[in-house]
């Protein structure tokens, strides 16, 4: 099948950004929302953004010849009506998603696929509202779409591989880097991994083990990290990681939410948008840097911060979720991080991880399963770079 109309329902953040980036890789872009004022508002923000990619020379067409592949219509009858592929960029609600599924369904051709960019709302219950369900995927791009490389192509329990293989060869097209996660767990990839980070950092401090600035010293000076953690959450919005968190965990992610990140939630202390979250910052929307002494780096083993993050990625790989290069592929492209999460497993040694990961049961007071995959590797001695084998060779 061959794609050359895309409709992209919802135009806010995400959604503009997504339609911006197919209208540039030359597909036809109808973009939908519920009214006029958004739609303008989001053609300004596209036209914004063309000038100064153009300006930098990363786009060689005229912004005008760009915009010119966009059309705006509040109708869904008429930007799905002969549209090859949607992509539904709407808030992070299950019934909304679903009802918007519900009717593209009708609307669109009968080939047409459609596609959510949900963070980790689940693909098959998303599916479940239509009657094209093999046709239904999740392609969860980054925000924002126009910068960000990657997209998670997400198989619901029904997608075929017509709709998977399609899907691949579009987000290619858009010049994305693809990581294809093969079943629908709560929160695909990145957000599992991320929470996993969150989660251990915020419960570290919650039980006086060391401070906001301690942490994120570690991962800024010790591990190079273009951010610490709390920044990443400051920056991404509380209220964000407090919502998927729930999403998660309601559907079977285990974890338990940090008592200071629901503090932070109940007082409005969102982070960056509000001025103020687990540091403080001039005011509501402007973002300052947080200034942290290089000495705090050495209050914390690197490895206890990463070592739940590791022991998810290892179950991902143990039950087929993803492969071991794409999981690397998502945090370094995702989140920012210098290496894979599996190349850090191997510089800290297995064996480490695991002893991190009974201290932090310790700590917690709550019992984190070891996956079997990495007590297998302790076993046969698999540690990482010290035997030259461990998730990679050496």
């Amino acid at each position: 099948m061959e794609v050359s109309k895309i409709a992209v329902i919802g135009a806010g953040t995400m959604g503009h950004g997504i339609a911006e980036i197919c209208a540039i890789s030359g597909f036809e872009v109808s973009l939908n929302d519920v009214a006029e004022n958004i739609l303008n508002s989001a053609i300004e923000k596209i036209k914004w953004s063309l000038e100064k990619l153009y300006e930098k020379k990363q786009i060689k067409e005229e912004p005008s010849q760009v915009l010119a592949r966009i059309k705006t219509s509040t109708s869904l009858d008429e930007v799905l009506k002969d549209a090859d592929f949607m992509i539904e960029a709407a808030i992070e609600d299950l019934n909304v998603k679903r009802d918007i599924f519900k009717k593209a369904d009708m609307l669109a051709p009968s080939q047409a696929i459609l596609a959510s960019n949900t963070s980790s709302l689940p693909i098959t219950e998303i599916a479940e509202s239509t009657q094209r369900k093999s046709k239904v995927i999740g392609t969860h791009f980054f925000n924002p779409p126009v910068l960000m490389k990657l997209v998670e192509i997400v198989r619901g329990k029904y997608t075929d591989d017509a709709t998977l293989n399609v899907s691949i060869q579009l987000c290619k097209k858009l010049e994305k880097e693809i990581v294809v996660v093969n079943k629908d767990i709560p929160g695909f990839v990145v957000n599992r991994i991320l929470a996993r980070v969150v989660d251990t950092a915020c419960m570290l401090v919650y039980n006086g083990v060391a401070d906001v600035e301690d942490v994120d010293a570690v991962l800024r000076y010790r591990l190079n990290f273009p951010m610490g953690v709390f920044e990443v959450a400051d920056y991404s919005g509380l209220d964000v990681f407090y919502f998927i968190h729930g999403i998660m965990t309601s559907r079977g992610f285990k974890a338990r939410l940090c008592p200071i990140l629901e503090e932070k939630f109940k007082n409005k202390e969102y982070g960056v948008k509000t001025g103020k979250g687990f540091y403080t910052y001039p005011g509501p929307g402007k973002y300052q840097k947080p200034q942290l002494e290089k000495e705090r780096a050495t209050k914390l083993d690197p490895s206890i911060i990463l070592a739940h993050a590791i022991n998810e990625a290892a179950y991902l790989l143990r039950e087929g979720i993803a492969t071991k290069s794409d999981i690397d592929k998502a945090v370094m492209l995702g989140l920012g991080y210098p290496k894979g999460i599996f190349r850090f497993a191997d510089e800290f040694g297995i064996d480490r991880v695991v002893a991190a990961l009974e201290k932090l049961s310790e700590i917690t007071g709550e019992e984190i399963e070891i996956d079997p995959l990495l007590s297998k590797m302790v076993k046969e001695n698999k540690l990482g770079v010290k035997t030259n084998e461990g998730f990679y060779r050496y």
